[in-house]
């Protein structure tokens, strides 16, 4: 990119200082937003804790669970070579769309 393309530099923005030494030391201000989940600690003490990471963890379910089947197909016969049925579909359309659409369908041996 030449020179003369570049944007121009943006203006500096003067942040507000912010210095925890000014602040009171008379304990009148809480800097505490979310109530403590940890005990508190005796004096001289480092008091570490976390959340549970397997308290919201999902296990993998057992050897012996089983999925029910699903409902039958809705055909129906209509002679000894046709039927007729019903089923759901989807396709892609030229312009990457999907269509979902119920289908009926008559089927005919020979």
């Amino acid at each position: 990119m030449p020179i003369a393309d570049l944007p121009p530099e943006p203006p500096a923005i003067a942040a507000p200082l912010f210095d925890l030494a000014q602040m009171p030391q008379d304990g009148t201000v809480d800097l505490h937003a979310v109530k403590p989940r940890c005990p508190v600690g005796r004096p001289g003490e480092i008091v570490v804790c976390a959340t549970n990471p397997e308290k919201e963890r999902l296990r993998p379910l057992p050897d012996t669970y089983e999925t029910p089947d699903g409902l039958p197909r809705a055909q129906m016969g209509l002679s000894e070579n046709s039927s007729l049925g019903v089923e759901l579909d989807s396709a892609t359309l030229g312009s990457g769309q999907v269509s979902n659409r119920a289908m009926v369908r008559y089927k005919l041996k020979f």
